[in-house]
């Protein structure tokens, strides 16, 4: 009940700063501070899909927010459905991190960042002009929703390039990197790490990012426990869809410490034994 209050306090806040929404332009929308949003992509790939990246520059102090924000975040919206000819879209953050205390933890960005996606056409179809609604809460001692609508006229294949480049390590297929199983409350999530520097002890900056559908939300872990090459999380739902009772069927984890970032996208999620 707490995390639910605490994320309608959040999301009141920033319904109520309508000062912060930004127009919509025809190659980017300028939000006056905190935040400035530039839509840039790619030119095509031979089989018709764009790459490319919003690239999002916050202010000095300032702070927005990733997939799963946490107990008092907002978590972001970002939609290519204008875009005509889509036949899908996928986006891509880079790792985060975890800010604030007590009820105001959160997880997300103190410094610009770039969020790549790719897009690709419907069968038949041809992408026209790439077309983005974005919406993002950012926070001070206030937060403010900085809202654009974006659309592209020219490429900037260096940016998207860099975007993608800052993308936290992935492996082909997620089970490499991870495992995962939830066990009423408690999801646990075994991330593939050999030890390092001749210590088994993981690294006191471990940490572990989940994301999950519609509907499911994920606390901070505490500490990593090693198992042979494997680091495992123990990670609390904090919140799951009205009526679910199983676990969902695939989550986003990435895995954080001061050596880089791992990322296992679309793992499947095995029920308690």
């Amino acid at each position: 009940m707490r995390f639910l209050e605490n994320r309608f306090a959040a999301t009141l806040i920033c319904v109520l700063m309508t000062t912060g929404l930004a127009e919509a332009g025809s190659v980017g929308a300028a939000a006056p501070e905190p935040m400035t949003v530039r839509l840039t992509t790619a030119p095509a790939g031979a089989d018709g899909s764009v790459r490319g990246a919003l690239l999002l520059d916050l202010a000095p102090g300032w702070k927005t927010y990733w997939v799963d924000p946490g107990t008092s975040g907002i978590p972001p919206t970002i939609d290519f459905a204008a875009t005509s000819g889509l036949g899908h879209a996928e986006l891509h953050f880079p790792a985060p991190h975890r800010f604030g205390e007590g009820l105001a933890r959160a997880n997300g960005y103190n410094r610009s960042l770039a969020v790549a996606f790719e897009l690709a056409p419907a069968a038949g179809a041809e992408l026209g002009p790439v077309a983005a609604s974005v919406m993002m809460g950012v926070c001070r001692e206030i937060c403010v929703p900085v809202q654009a609508t974006l659309t592209t006229a020219e490429a900037d294949a260096g940016a998207v390039q860099a975007a993608f480049a800052a993308l936290p390590e992935r492996g082909e297929a997620p089970a490499e990197l991870a495992s995962a199983r939830l066990a009423g409350d408690m999801l646990t999530v075994a991330i593939t790490r050999p030890e390092q520097g001749g210590t088994s002890a993981p690294r006191d900056d471990a940490d572990l990012f989940v994301a999950g559908p519609a509907g499911w939300y994920f606390d901070e872990p505490d500490a990593p426990a090693r198992q042979g090459d494997r680091l495992v999380f123990q990670v609390p739902v904090l919140e799951r869809p009205r009526g679910e009772a199983g676990p969902p069927e695939r989550v986003d984890v990435v895995f954080t410490d001061g050596a880089g970032a791992l990322e296992a996208k679309g793992l499947a999620v095995a029920p308690s034994r």
